[in-house]
This record gives structure tokens, C-alpha cells and sequence, in this order.
């Protein structure tokens, strides 16, 4: 990213502005699996319509093997054909189950506790159909990994607040933000920003 000093230097002073407004809620660790589950119903969502996904997938399924070898049309049929992007994420969701039980002969990540957080990440990346929001979520959340989960709702925002240029990319954002942001703030961060956004959107709604 061109200029990429002075845009390190917008982030960071977005970072303090954000913080000023108040400090996110206490970090909760998360599952590695329901992690990515959550990731994968997250992007581009709000948390509220994330979490009521969440219920309905763990009301139907009460262990996620059940999930795996579901089909993907009855995954789509229980979250609503209406939720945005429905076939993606649940073609990312499944996929991504089958190939850890296929790699682990088991559905668990629990040896992803016991390696380098560096392969942990690279495992998740090579994931099928994972995107960087996902395995960044998963890594924060499940690992807490210096991960900061970038979607395009996030970037958008970042353009504006011209911490991102218009031809960064999901992946080049991600990176970015966490070659600036300190390990330990990653969460803080990711936290803020979800909860600027929320109120931004608040805002908008309250215009209309």
C-alpha cells in the first residue's frame, strides 16, 4: 500500500479515538471449531444476527459432526435462504469440517494448541473455501493469536476513515493492520471496531 507510513499513522490515531470512547468487553475465549463456525456466520453480518444463528445451529446440532455430515441445503433451509451470502458460508462451513476430519481423523483443533501459533495459522489458511475474516477469527478467538479478522464491511470502513486505500484488498488489510497493531491489542481493536460500525450504522438508521 502506497503511503503505507502515513496510513500506519491514521490507523493508530483511529485506535486511540476509538479507545477514548470507551474500553470492548472482557476477551472470551472461544472453541477452535465453534470459533469458525461463529467466523464463518459473522462477516459482513452484524453480531446480533450472527449470535441468533448460532442458536439455531446449535439447538439443531448438538454436536458439530452432525453439522459436518449434514447436507448444505438443510444447513440453508434451518439459518433462512435470506441470510446474506447463506450458500458461501455454508459451503465454507462444511467443507472446512470435512477436510479437519479428513486431516485430524477427528473433528477437533486441540493439536493446533500444541504447535507454533505460525503453523496454527497456516493450517487454517489451507483450509478449503476459508476466507481471511474466518482464520482470523479463529486464531483471536480460539488461539488468542495476533489475528485481526478483516471482511468488507471492516475495510469499508477503514477506506473512509482512509486508514485503507481503495485498492488494498482483504488480505493486504489484514496484514497491514497487524503489522501496526500490537499483539496484545489485536482483540481491543477488532472489538472497537465492530462496536464503531454498530454505532455507525445506528446512526444512519436513525437519519432514515
Amino acid at each position: 500500500m502506497k503511503n503505507a507510513t502515513k496510513h500506519a499513522d491514521t490507523l493508530k490515531s483511529l485506535f486511540r479515538s476509538m479507545l477514548r470512547d470507551g474500553k470492548p468487553p472482557a476477551f472470551e475465549r472461544q472453541d477452535p471449531l465453534k470459533a469458525m463456525v461463529r467466523g464463518a456466520m459473522s462477516y459482513d453480518v452484524s453480531d446480533t444476527r450472527a449470535e441468533e444463528a448460532m442458536k439455531h445451529i446449535e439447538k439443531e446440532f448438538v454436536h458439530l459432526n452432525e453439522l459436518r455430515v449434514a447436507t448444505e441445503l438443510e444447513v440453508q433451509e434451518l439459518l433462512g435462504v435470506r441470510y446474506p451470502a447463506i450458500e458461501e458460508r455454508v459451503q465454507m462451513i462444511t467443507r472446512c469440517l470435512n477436510a479437519i476430519f479428513e486431516k485430524e481423523h477427528t473433528l477437533s483443533l486441540d493439536r493446533l494448541k500444541t504447535i507454533s501459533k505460525r503453523d496454527a495459522r497456516q493450517f487454517l489458511k489451507d483450509l478449503p473455501a476459508i476466507n481471511p475474516f474466518v482464520e482470523g477469527y479463529v486464531m483471536l478467538f480460539a488461539f488468542e493469536g495476533a489475528a485481526i479478522p478483516v471482511d468488507n464491511e471492516i475495510a469499508n470502513y477503514l477506506r473512509e476513515e482512509e486508514v485503507f486505500d481503495d485498492k488494498i484488498n482483504l488480505d493486504e488489510g489484514q496484514r497491514f493492520l497487524e503489522h501496526n497493531i500490537k499483539a496484545e491489542e489485536c482483540y481491543d481493536f477488532y472489538a472497537c471496531i465492530r462496536r464503531e460500525m454498530r454505532a455507525e450504522k445506528g446512526k444512519k438508521k436513525a437519519k432514515v
